[in-house]
This record gives structure tokens, sequence and C-alpha cells, in this order.
């Protein structure tokens, strides 16, 4: 009998023992006067790699002339530019720890995030210091990015002026990689609060190399960095390997509306495309997609939520570009699976990138399962996070043995790809079996007129829960509740029927495109009680 666990079969990928500074000095080196970012919502505003590190030391050197020293952290709440990878760089060259605060957050989260953290500083828009909120208190030194000639306001401090000083320094390169935190992200929250996660020079320049190597990215890429960069997704992923590879990024900060971002696939003509499902079932339901050239583009890698097999196959009919998946976690910085782009399967993660092992356990037992059974996916490899930021107990459940349990229900096929069937935490119980909400979304979703779909468990007083459906139908489309549950019905258990199909404008989702089942549970619970 076969068991499932499976190592890399990847070649091993040799990581210095550098910090995570050490990507953009060494494209500073490698690629100073080439083009490393276009800014097209700044009227194409290009920065060369030698012009980010240069003014990414300045910044450092005046964050460090501001008070802000080794171990502190500074919140970056930017929009995806070349502010942020300013920021982010400069930071870390001040020896200080990276706090990415979602662009999503209102008041109340963000000033929790900088209390939680103690943040000594952090750089913001001018509209989120206005709008939102003033931050009195929570940040003793505020830095402000505003539009050219607008003055920053009372105590703040413009970002432009501290970018162009002559003193440049990078304590990152003194420091100890594999102890030193370099990123405090915080996990999305899906299933419960969010948790800081910590993050190493060490864990986040080791997935560089692991992705570079997975994704096969190099100088002569050009990326469509369209998913935030305050997400580990867009950190990683699409800023730092682009940096790393000697890539040009094209930022984009916004996806809508869609035909004008289409039109950046036009102009920029990019060879590669990370993105979320929800984006591709966007794009497969625009009728610019089928008329236009693709042909520059070597795939499309999606990932932070699972992709459906009907809606990986409709972007490939419609525009010929392969669609791949990858996997991973905030926890795993984030990469841990990806889909070898020359033996590309529909429905799989992939298997473990270089250096990463995984096991599919029986979540009572922690015993490994025979192939193509279900369990809990655990992941291992130098990725992985130093723990969660002063919660020892959710530390200690999560890592075992140095193995990450990812919460994610798999199974993984005789070659090793591994198939995400579920949250562990949000299974739907009904009639003693269980049902994986994600998937009942897949099959709503190869429906033509349901453009968006989340499944939750409902309390039945019999059955324990029953499935039930928020659907997002065309504009239009006649499509009836009943209609919707007899075509979900098709080839499937009775036990996995739908009981009820709600209408809803748009279905909550985090920053990676998962679904936020929690909310709508909770909104069920409050308008609706019990179905049945």
């Amino acid at each position: 009998m076969k068991l499932s666990y499976m190592a890399s079969t990847r070649p091993t990928v040799n990581i210095p023992n550098e910090s995570l500074t050490f990507p953009l000095r060494k494209a500073a080196e490698s690629f100073a006067g080439k083009i490393a970012v276009i800014e097209p919502e700044a009227g194409g505003r290009e920065w060369t790699f030698a012009e980010l590190e240069e003014r990414s030391s300045a910044l450092a050197a005046s964050l460090n002339s501001l008070g802000v020293r080794t171990g502190d952290r500074v919140g970056v709440w930017l929009k995806n530019s070349v502010e942020y990878i300013l920021s982010f760089y400069a930071i870390l060259k001040a020896g200080a720890v990276v706090v990415p605060v979602s662009t999503h957050n209102g008041e109340r989260e963000v000033t929790a995030q900088l209390a939680a953290t103690k943040a000594k500083a952090i750089i913001a828009a001018q509209d989120r210091y206005s709008t939102v909120c003033s931050l009195e208190g929570k940040a003793a030194v505020r830095i402000c990015v505003t539009e050219k000639g607008i003055d920053a306001g009372p105590g703040l401090i413009s970002f432009s002026s501290l970018t162009n000083g002559s003193s440049q320094i990078d304590r990152s390169i003194d420091l100890d990689p594999r102890e030193t935190l370099a990123v405090l992200p915080f996990s999305s929250g899906t299933t419960g609060l969010p948790k800081g996660v910590m993050l190493t020079h060490s864990n986040l320049l080791a997935n560089l190399y692991q992705v570079q190597q997975g994704h096969k990215v190099g100088p002569e890429d050009i990326m469509l960095n369209q998913l935030p960069f305050f997400h580990i997704y867009g950190m990683t992923v699409l800023m730092g390997s682009a940096v790393m590879a000697g890539a040009v990024q094209v930022l984009a900060s916004r996806f809508r509306p869609v035909d004008e971002f289409l039109g950046l696939f036009a102009t920029y003509r990019p060879t590669l495309f990370f993105t979320v499902p929800l984006i591709l079932q966007e794009l497969c339901q625009n009728p610019l997609v089928q008329g236009m050239d693709w042909s520059a583009l070597r795939y499309v890698n999606s990932g932070g939520a699972p992709l459906a097999p009907a809606l990986q196959e409709r972007f490939t009919a419609l525009t010929g570009v392969p669609v791949i998946q990858g996997y991973g976690l905030t926890e795993s910085s984030p990469t841990t699976h990806v889909v070898p782009p020359n033996a590309i399967k529909v429905g799989p993660i992939g298997t473990p990138i270089s250096l990463t092992e995984h096991k599919i356990v029986d979540p009572a037992a922690q015993s490994i399962v025979p192939v193509g059974e279900v369990g809990e996916l655990w992941v291992r490899g130098p990725q992985v996070m130093k723990g969660y930021y002063n919660d020892p107990q959710a530390s200690s459940y999560t890592l075992v043995d140095g193995w990450l349990r990812t919460g994610d229900l798999a199974k993984q096929d005789e070659d090793g790809y591994v198939y995400i069937v579920d949250r562990l935490k949000e299974l739907i119980k009904c009639k003693g079996f269980q049902v994986a909400p994600a998937e009942l979304e897949h099959v709503l979703l190869a429906h033509p007129d349901i453009l968006d779909a989340a499944v939750i468990g409902a309390p039945h007083s019999d059955f324990g829960e029953a499935p039930v459906a928020y659907v997002v139908v065309r504009d239009g489309s006649n499509l009836s509740g009943e209609a919707i549950i007899e075509f979900a019905a098709l080839g499937i258990a009775k036990y996995k029927r739908l009981a009820q199909v709600l209408p809803i404008d748009a279905i909550p989702r985090g920053p990676s495109g998962k679904v936020l089942r929690r909310v709508l549970r909770a909104e069920y619970l409050q308008k609706e009680g019990k179905a049945f």
C-alpha cells in the first residue's frame, strides 16, 4: 500500500546565507540600467533596478534618522506602487520588520494591528490618514505618500523628502537571516481571528529561490502584477520574484474596469500572469478576451483559493494559454506546491517545490493515509514560518516537529500531485457524511449563468447541517433557485445536494480570493435562522 507522502523531485536550489535585501542588491549589480518597474497608473513612470537599490537605501537612512532601529516594526499601508517596493526594502535595510497592512482594512483593524505589533512607524497614502483615521498615538513616526505638490499635512512626514538623501544604509547585511524577522504579516483569518505570522529573512529568501525555479522566472519575463503586495502571494510570488529574477513588473493596483485592465495585456505584452480564480472567472466572462492576442503569455498561475477545473479549462479554450495552479499559505512564505508547466494536469495544486515535502494525514490519528484517500495536508521546508507572534499555543498546534499543519483537506494521486478538497474546519456534516463546500462551488461555477458562488453549512434539525448556496447570477438571467438545485444535483450523492439557494450581489472574499464562508454563515444565522 502506497502512502501519501512525497519529497520534492525537483533539483535542489542552493539558498545563500543572506538577508531578504540580497535579491535587490544582486539585481542592481547585474541589471543596473534595466527597467525594473513600470507604473501605468502614474503616467507610465519607469524605474531601473539601480534606482530601486539607491532610493531604498536612502529611505533606510532616513528611517534611521527618524529613530527606526533594528527590530522595530514599521507598517506599510499602500496600494501597489513603487513607493510600496521602496518602503519594503528600505524597512529591511533599516534592520526593521515590515508589517503589511491591507488597504481593505478600516480604522479598527489597522489600529489593532499597529497596537499588536507595537509599530514604531507607518508609511501610508495621504487619504488613509485623512479619510479613514488619524492614527494619532498609534505610531510615533507617520510617513505620508502624497501626490506631487501636495503637502503631507500636520504631524506627517512627506515620503518624497526621505528618498533623495545622499546617506545610504543596509543593516540587514549584518543580521542573522535565520533568526531575524523580516516580515510580520497577519493571516487572512478565513476561519478565525487573524494571527501574526513570523517570517524570517531566510524563510522568504528560500521561497524566492524555490518560486523562481518552480515557475522558471527569468530576466526576459514581463510580469503584470495586480495582486496586492500587502498579501503574501503578491509580496513574494509577484513583487519579490520579479526583483529576484531581474524581470520587469508592470504594476496595477486595481482590476476593474475589466476592459481597461485587459488593455494592459495588449500594451505591455506580459509573459507571466499570477492571479486568483475570481479574476480568471471575470476574464472568461468578458467578450473581449477571445479576440485578443495572448501569444506572449507563457502561462497563467492561479493561487490563493481553489480553482474549479471547468474554469481552468475554459480560460485555456478561450485564449490558448495554459493555466496551472500553485499552493501555499502565509505561514509558508507562501509557496509549497506548483504544477510543473511542462506536465500540466487539470485540478491539482501540483507537487512539492524544491526542498519541500508533504504528507497527508488522518487529522485525528496523525498517521499518513494511503494514496487517494483524503486527509489533512502537512508540509515541511525552509520556507515554513518561525511561529505565530505572541501565540505559543497556536504555534505548538500548527507546527509539529517541523511540519506545518495547513488545515486543508487534500488527497494525492499516484504521480504525487495533490488535490485540495476543502478547509478542514469548513466541512459540512450532513446526515453523518462530510460535504466539501468547494466541490459544490466548482459544480455551480460550471453553469454559464452563475458568475460566482459560495456554499455553507446551515443548521438542520434532522441532518445536523445541510448545504446552502449563495450565488451571483448573470444580469438578465431567469435562472431560479430550483433550477440551480437541480443542476447541482446531477451526478452527486444525495447527501451533498443543496437544500437552499440564496441570491447575493457579491461573494465576500479575502485579499487572496478565498471565500469568507464564516461571514456568510454569520449572515445566514442572523437573517435566516434554521432553514428546516
